[in-house]
Parts: structure tokens; C-alpha cells; sequence
């Protein structure tokens, strides 16, 4: 890939306006310039033996940052279209969620998606970072975890009316903040299925706490840091500032 593509070009790569799922992908993973993005590790394609391209299926892959994207890359050349969910920012210093290896992930999957054919109607595959919501703060340190809710992703009758009738989620567990998203899916009658080191099964996702609350999403934002360019991420004030009552708060 020529070195002058812009970030925007990359996010282009990964999100084709042609492209029927590329409405719900994520920019904040692209802000930065991609002359700024050091390739230090060596990337290769995750498969999953467990998966073939079927027409009623949605895949989602919650693995940690990177291996999605290499998983994604994999499921591409199944047929599946890869959709970044990624919404964390990168800061400059002490990030919470180490971005580094996604950041170069991504660089790399856009030269090897390039290179494949995906059709523009192909079914998606949604990336996520299972490190999302890691309980780990610091004062001082750059709040860069995110979460996802129901309106990042298709809604359950969106997809039916698109023929997807089954959703296979690539993860060793469900994470509480999907399973907001999977509990609807399945209610509308949409089979679940996890993909993890037992194989691939069916499962019956349980209802989370505060399921369909409002006070839910009030209750997650408050407690990340919101990014005036989009997405997650903020400086979490020290103790000097916050006993003066002045936060500080980054800009990606």
C-alpha cells in the first residue's frame, strides 16, 4: 500500500460506501495518520475451521483487538464482509486498552482486503475488542475503553428482513455489554451460536442486568470517557486535578 494513503482511505478500505454494512463501522480506530503507524509485528490470518460462508448467517468476532482483525481478514476471504467496531481512541501516553498491535492490524488487513473480492451485499462480520470494558483505571492514564450497545449493530428485524436468521459469535464467553444485543436477536427468533476452543454450539443467551433500561447506557457512558472526534477516550484526572475540581480530558 503506498505510504500516502490517508486515514481516511484506510477507513475507506474497511468501509466501502457501496458497501451494505459499512453504515456501521467505526472511524475512531482511523484517526490517527497512517504515516504515524509503526508496522513492529508480523500479522497472519486467524482461521476458523468452524466457519464457511452461509447465507442466513452474521458473524461477530470478540477477540482481543488484533486477532479479530486477523479473524476478520480470514472471513473475508470466506465471502463475509469484515465491519470494524473498534471505538476506542488512541492517546498519547498510558493508554487503558493497548491499541498498538489493532492499530497495525488494521493497516495491514486493509493491504490484504485490497486484494479480495467481497461483494458489496456479502453477509457481515462485526470486529470487536474484548478488551473493551478492562477494569483498570489509573489516574492520570488515557481512558481509551468503549462499550457496545444495541444501536451499533443491526437491529434484529433489520436483519430478518435481510435474510440472516443465525448469528455465530467467535469468543471464549459472552460479554455482558453483547449480550444486550444478543437477547433481542434472540427473541426475534435469531439462533446463537459460539464459536470457542469446545467447537461451535448452539446457546441461549441469558438477559442481563438492566435489559432494555435506559438506565443502562446512562449508567456505561458515565463511566468512560467520551472523545470530542468520536468514539471513547479521555485523560482520567490525577489527584491534583480532580481535588481542584478541573478534569482534564483528550482529544484522540
Amino acid at each position: 500500500m503506498d505510504e500516502k494513503n490517508t486515514s481516511i482511505e484506510l477507513y475507506k478500505i474497511w468501509a466501502p460506501t457501496d458497501a451494505k454494512w459499512s453504515a456501521w463501522a467505526k472511524p475512531a480506530m482511523f484517526a490517527r495518520p497512517s504515516n504515524r503507524i509503526t508496522m513492529n509485528s508480523y500479522f497472519y490470518k486467524q482461521e476458523i475451521k468452524e466457519i464457511t460462508y452461509q447465507h442466513d448467517t452474521m458473524i461477530i468476532v470478540d477477540l482481543n483487538g488484533e486477532q479479530s482483525v486477523k479473524a476478520g481478514i480470514y472471513l473475508a476471504e470466506l465471502g463475509y464482509r469484515p465491519v470494524p467496531l473498534f471505538n476506542g481512541t488512541k492517546g498519547p501516553y498510558n493508554n487503558i486498552v493497548n491499541v498498538e498491535k489493532l492499530e497495525e492490524a488494521l493497516y495491514w488487513g486493509a493491504q490484504e482486503l485490497i486484494n479480495i473480492y467481497i461483494r458489496t451485499d456479502a453477509n457481515p462480520a462485526f470486529l470487536l475488542d474484548k478488551r473493551r470494558m478492562k477494569e483498570y483505571k489509573v489516574n492520570g492514564a488515557y481512558d481509551n475503553r468503549w462499550s457496545i450497545f444495541p444501536q451499533d449493530m443491526p437491529s434484529a428485524d433489520y436483519l430478518l428482513r435481510n435474510h440472516i436468521k443465525k448469528v455465530i459469535v467467535v469468543s471464549q464467553n459472552i460479554e455482558n455489554d453483547l449480550s444486550h444485543i444478543l437477547c433481542r436477536y434472540q427473541e426475534k427468533g435469531i439462533e446463537i451460536y459460539l464459536v470457542n476452543d469446545d467447537g461451535i454450539n448452539p446457546i441461549e443467551v441469558s438477559k442481563p442486568s438492566k435489559y432494555k433500561s435506559l438506565r443502562y447506557r446512562v449508567q456505561v457512558i458515565l463511566g468512560l470517557k467520551r472523545n470530542s472526534a468520536g468514539g471513547f477516550g479521555g485523560v482520567l484526572p490525577d489527584a491534583q486535578t480532580h481535588s481542584s475540581g478541573v478534569g482534564v480530558r483528550g482529544i484522540g
